[in-house]
């Protein structure tokens, strides 16, 4: 597991709207049973008003999805499943969104 890592929402009952997730969490914390995610969802179910700084765009699998920091959660590791790749060319705009649903800014 690595920060960005992208892996299909665990959660099946919510994947139609959150088919992806992207590991936020520092990999200085990998002996933690639990990772945390932040979603990743369609055009269709992105929120009408929603600043594109807290939703950044994120191309993944040659489609365009939108980050849902405001959604963000822990995962159990084993709940994870295999990565199915890296969006660590998103980093900078990922880590400004959950920055600014802590700080505001």
């Amino acid at each position: 597991m690595a920060q960005f890592d992208i892996y299909a929402n665990p959660d099946k009952a919510q994947r139609a709207a959150f088919p992806w997730c992207v590991d936020m969490q520092s990999d200085l914390l990998g002996v933690l049973p639990t990772r945390l995610v932040m979603p990743l969802t369609t055009q269709k179910y992105l929120p009408a008003k929603a600043p594109r700084r807290l939703c950044p765009p994120v191309q993944w699998d040659g489609e365009t999805f939108f980050a849902l920091p405001q959604m963000t959660s822990p995962f159990r590791v084993k709940d994870l499943g295999t990565a199915k790749g890296n969006v660590r060319i998103a980093s900078n705009d990922l880590v400004a969104a959950l920055d600014a649903i802590i700080s505001g800014v």
